[in-house]
């Protein structure tokens, strides 16, 4: 589910609890994109997004990949929800309904999608002003597996996503996080994985 497409996950040893697929079949439906359609989309302000206290050193040698973080397998209430935010947040990108679909980003994951509001991709903007315009069948995003759900030590949880349209595969590290207000778990943040 690329977050990169949208947004999308890589089993490890320590977590192995998977999403049974009948739960997630295939591309979801424009028609499953039944959120609320929000007043307004806040983009973070600069003063929200981290920085950095020092310049970061030009690296020498290669980052080590990214290795899942440990947490306790998650509950079976816990996967069907974080399936259902996955899920829906798909088909309102499917539906090309932007507005929607970002309901279910943190205001931190909109500070790593898109920066600032003087940062954010025109194309974006217009189309949270144009409405929905459905992505075509052919380029629309397929869940395939959601795997290794696990709730993290901080209170988050982790999972792997993996989605793909017709042309390429997407496999991402998902971070979600409960919502007090809403009582939705929504992405918090992701991680390709190659």
């Amino acid at each position: 589910m690329a977050i990169g497409a949208l947004l999308c996950f890589a089993p490890s040893a320590a977590h192995a609890q998977a999403t049974p697929i009948a739960e997630i079949p295939g591309v979801p439906s424009p028609d499953e994109c039944r959120i609320p359609l929000p007043e307004s989309i806040e983009f973070p302000a600069d003063s929200m997004r981290p920085v950095a206290a020092t310049p970061r050193p030009i690296a020498t040698e290669p980052e080590a990949p990214f290795s899942p973080p440990a947490g306790e397998s998650a509950d079976a209430e816990t996967v069907v929800t974080i399936t259902a935010t996955v899920r829906e947040s798909v088909a309102c990108r499917n539906a090309g309904d932007y507005a929607r679909m970002l309901v279910f980003f943190t205001p931190n994951m909109l500070a790593e999608l898109y920066g600032s509001p003087a940062t954010v991709d025109p194309d974006v903007l217009q189309g949270i002003q144009e409405g929905p315009r459905p992505v075509p069948e052919p380029r629309r995003l397929r869940i395939d597996a959601i795997a290794d759900v696990v709730t993290l030590p901080d209170g988050r949880v982790g999972a792997l996503v993996e989605t793909s349209t017709s042309r390429r595969e997407f496999r991402d590290y998902i971070f979600f996080v409960l919502d007090a207000e809403s009582g939705r778990w929504l992405i918090d943040g992701s991680v390709p994985l190659e």
